[in-house]
């Protein structure tokens, strides 16, 4: 399978919640043209988008460099499902083009303002500086303000813990190609059903976080396939991505371990409750947290008295 092809098939099935290998999505992918065009090496160009299309799987965009395009200078590419869906229009992107089957396509997407740019460059270097400061410290535990961050949620858009500030956060960490089901899938169901939980309880001031420690896959819009695939709410789930150089030293002050292992990642676990004022009050490490115990401790403070008793917890 050429190198292009097989990209796309893992950018595809890692947006959705199974782990489908590439070889059994290609044989899937549809008949060949009698005179298949040969396809070209993938490359990395910025586009403008004018329109998406999710029926089609397709934006339409215009800039400098474009293989085939209109009279009118703009071009129609195929990109993943969660790529058109994301509200790119009127916004720049940059992405991997390539070709197949005589089509056109854009994939990895990822926003390219330059303004958003800045901001995640200067929580790199706030991360590198708090890491310096702080030396072993630099971890954020129980009674800590969450670690300065930039990234860019499902909706291709900057946020920062001050975005968050004034509501009460659930924080957990996955990654969408997660093969084990005991894992990030389990745990983005268990997200998903506290989500619920909040709503029927109608506490109207919690927004759920989910971070992924896959920038190198975890784009916008596989982000947004994801969320779709486990029916997560947008109204109040942010899923998070950025550059490499901001997850790295974010997840060591959330005190989250990643390593590469037989082509997956192998990594720690944590599901954290943040205080409206963006201050970590409980963490629970691993896989065992529980929905009602979360629910409990988001209860709103009723005649003085807090759900659960008051003080501040850091159970393992």
């Amino acid at each position: 399978m050429p190198r292009a092809v097989r990209h796309r098939v893992v950018a595809v099935a890692g947006a959705s919640a199974l782990l489908v290998s590439a070889c059994a999505k290609s044989a899937n992918s549809g008949a060949q043209s009698s005179m298949p065009e040969p396809e070209l090496p993938a490359k990395m160009i910025t586009v403008q988008v004018v329109a998406s299309d999710p029926k089609t799987y397709t934006i339409t965009a215009k800039g400098v460099g474009l293989p085939a395009p209109d009279a009118d200078g703009t071009e129609v590419f195929k990109v993943a499902v969660g790529d058109a869906e994301v509200p790119y229009a009127g916004k720049k992107v940059r992405g991997e083009l390539s070709q197949s089957e005589g089509a056109w396509r854009l994939d990895n997407l990822w926003p390219a303002d330059a303004t958003m740019a800045a901001a995640t460059t200067e929580a790199v270097q706030l991360l590198k500086r708090d890491a310096v400061e702080l030396g072993r410290k630099a971890f954020r535990s129980v009674g800590d303000l969450l670690p300065p961050f930039a990234l860019y949620n499902q909706d291709g858009a900057i946020v920062r813990p001050e975005t968050l500030r004034g509501r009460k956060l659930v924080i957990d960490f996955v990654f969408t190609r997660c093969g084990n089901a005991n894992m990030c899938p389990a745990n983005t169901l268990r997200m998903a059903k506290l989500q619920r939980m909040v709503k029927a309880a109608k506490l109207d001031n919690v927004t759920f976080v989910t971070i992924s420690f896959d920038p190198d896959h975890d784009t916008p819009g596989v982000l947004r396939q994801y969320a779709d695939s486990y029916g997560l709410d947008p109204e109040n789930f942010q899923l998070l991505t950025g550059p490499a150089e901001e997850i790295s030293p974010l997840l060591e002050q959330f005190g989250i371990l990643t390593r590469q292992e037989n082509g997956t990642i192998v990594h720690t676990m944590a599901t954290l409750l943040v205080s409206p004022e963006g201050r970590i009050v409980h963490r629970m490490d691993g896989d065992m947290w529980q929905e009602d115990d979360f629910l409990e401790r988001l209860q709103p403070v009723v005649n003085g008295t807090a759900k659960p008793p008051p003080g501040i917890s850091n159970q393992p």
